[in-house]
């Protein structure tokens, strides 16, 4: 059963669990539901039969191109028992992206089921790919574990686990390497310390191609949680949605803020309000004052946590306990670095500015176990990225370049002020979109914003979705924000386009802004 003394890989955990916990279930969506036993034998038998199939070759790429299902879950940890890495794919991706994922992967292959294999035929795919049914039938699973004992007595902790492919500023995406390393440390500090606990279960909103999902995915198997794969569609329904939470009896919700206020858009609550919720922790964006307010008025005794961290750094880097009501100019803290995790501000000129200059704004910069190994066979925009930490002291280290922009408030914590993305010149003067995203998210009836910039004739562009008039809305912030960071131009939306993962589709809006 691999390493008993140290966890080197998750499969360490997913054995003392499964040992601990057999008859539990840990995974279900709509057609099926596995115990962590039955997740565990699973895994272990697709291990084998790719260790087979693939001739005992480790260390090896394997594109999972499946949607998100009990059966994904297994097959990444399947690829971990074969020695080798998943790299988790849409299978509403285009066959343009695909390629170039495979380019970037060079040996990989492409692990499918039956009903996916349809959407990778779409794609107009035409090269090899091993079926998941197949394969298991191929390489029955007695003798598994004892053919696999040298596999799980070979593995390190600095091999890759995974790899996930972001959107690159040029078009190409980028495929961020994380080892076995980052994952249990990412694991074992963070499940504590934001009190993921044995009778919660996850209702799961993100795709498994999102770094999002890894807290769904892994902390619930630290602890012996449960995971509720939510379909992607009710997430269209926010009456529907709700009522599947409380079928499910969900009780821990890790989701963007745009998930959440969708909700709050619908005043959803009011007709469905799920019975179980406890924990509400929300990443990936910024939470706009009203929807946490929305939220709060209706589960005042649950547990709010504002969670920070790119896919660079294995997903989370800070955390911080929303314990108070937010007027709607103020805005909720990131919070403080995670155990394990060091973090500093870098201003312009290269400079640390101190946790006591509670003025200064700077890049959030991240150091420590969490950091990925880099892009994928990518060593120019890993140099880029990934550069010396000015804080090591006499020997060499690296940390992560967020292009995130915050500063320190009075207690310490971190506030997100915008990504360097959404800094423009406008009027000659520098501002921060998220500074005027902030002010108009406060307006009474304003329900979602986006400001971009059409940098052909310098104006400032804002997407919004309420009933607010286009001549009302400047007069509501003209208190907030100086005249020069008003918008001249406005677009009443029913709704704003979102990513696969539930974001602001940002650079959608900003075509437009631009066409």
């Amino acid at each position: 059963m691999g390493n008993t003394m140290q966890t080197i890989s998750v499969l360490d955990i997913l054995d003392e669990t499964a040992a601990r916990l057999p008859d539990k279930i840990y995974l279900r969506d709509e057609e099926e539901s596995l115990t962590f036993g039955q997740c565990r034998a699973q895994a272990l038998h697709l291990g084998y039969a790719l260790h087979r199939e693939l001739g005992g070759i480790r260390e090896k790429p394997v594109i999972l191109f499946m949607d998100k299902s009990c059966r994904c879950v297994v097959s990444m940890l399947g690829v971990l028992y074969s020695g080798s890495f998943y790299v988790p794919m849409d299978v509403k991706t285009p066959l343009e992206r695909l390629e170039s994922i495979l380019n970037t992967m060079e040996d990989a292959v492409v692990l499918t089921s039956v009903k996916d294999s349809e959407h990778l035929r779409k794609t107009g795919y035409t090269g090899q790919a091993l079926v998941y049914e197949e394969l298991i039938k191929k390489w029955p699973a007695e003798g598994a574990e004892a053919a696999l004992q040298v596999v799980r007595d070979s593995i390190i902790d600095t091999e890759l686990m995974y790899v996930l492919f972001t959107s690159g500023s040029t078009g190409v995406p980028k495929g961020v390497a994380v080892m076995h390393r980052s994952v249990v440390d990412y694991i074992e500090t963070t499940t504590e310390k934001i009190g993921v606990e044995e009778g919660d279960v996850h209702g799961n909103q993100t795709p498994f191609y999102s770094d999002v999902s890894l807290r769904d995915i892994y902390m619930p198997l630290k602890v012996g949680a449960s995971v509720c794969l939510i379909p992607q569609r009710f997430f269209m329904s926010p009456k529907k949605l709700l009522q599947y939470l409380d079928d499910q009896q969900v009780t821990t919700l890790m989701w963007v803020p745009t998930a959440y206020r969708l909700v709050a858009q619908f005043d959803a609550l009011e007709k469905v309000k799920p019975s179980n919720l406890k924990k509400l922790l929300f990443s990936g964006e910024t939470m706009p004052v009203p929807v946490y307010r929305y939220w709060r008025k209706h589960y005042p005794d649950a547990k709010f946590t504002q969670l920070y961290g790119p896919t660079e750094i294995t997903g989370v880097c800070t955390s911080y306990r929303v314990t108070r009501d937010y007027e709607d100019e103020e805005t909720i803290p990131i919070g403080q670095p995670l155990p394990n995790t060091g973090i500093i501000l870098v201003n312009e000129s290269g400079c640390v500015i101190a946790p006591s200059d509670t003025v200064s704004l700077g890049e959030i910069c991240v150091y420590g176990t969490c950091l990925a190994a880099g892009y994928y066979n990518d060593p120019e925009k890993t140099a880029g990225a990934f550069v010396p930490n000015p804080v090591a002291k006499g020997c060499p280290s690296l940390m992560y370049r967020t292009g995130d922009l915050a500063r320190y408030d009075k207690d310490g914590n971190l506030v997100f002020v915008s990504r360097k993305d959404y800094q423009v010149k406008h009027g000659g003067r520098r501002i921060e979109l998220g500074e005027i995203e902030t002010a108009f998210q406060a307006v009474d009836g304003v329900k979602a914003v986006c400001c971009v910039q059409d940098r052909r004739e310098d104006k400032l562009v804002l997407y919004y979705i309420g009933k607010n008039s286009e001549r009302d809305l400047p007069l509501a912030v003209h208190s907030r924000l100086p005249k020069y960071m008003i918008p001249a131009v406005y677009h009443q939306m029913e709704s704003l386009p979102l990513l696969p993962n539930g974001k602001l589709d940002r650079k959608q809006m900003d075509r437009w802004a631009n066409e």
